[in-house]
């Protein structure tokens, strides 16, 4: 089982280190808020963030290896399409809801 997980282990782990710091910020600054805590959004973000891990470890282990990512086959200008798509809905909800995470009544 560990060894078919092994290609989601990493961006598992920068996803949580990613969207940590505002899960915190969240539990911290709005726990005197009679709300429940946003499960779903912080799943969003992390699943977000996780795959744009994923899809960024081939482009960047070629450019390490001294190739041209665009000259590959395999679907490059799919996963740069992708990332920039992955980029723009993550920034996006992260300073749609920052207002959330700092503390401020009634941020919706």
């Amino acid at each position: 089982m560990a060894q078919r997980l092994g290609p989601l282990r990493v961006p598992a782990i920068f996803a949580l280190l990613a969207t940590l710091p505002f899960m915190l910020l969240e539990y911290v600054n709005r726990r005197v808020f009679h709300e429940g805590y946003p499960t779903a959004l912080f799943i969003m973000l992390w699943l977000l963030a996780g795959g744009a891990v994923y899809l960024a470890i081939p482009l960047m282990r070629d450019a390490r290896a001294g190739q041209n990512p665009f000259q590959s086959a395999s679907g490059t200008p799919l996963r740069v399409v992708l990332l920039a798509l992955i980029a723009v809905i993550w920034f996006s909800t992260v300073a749609d809801q920052l207002p959330c995470f700092l503390g401020v009544p009634v941020c919706d």
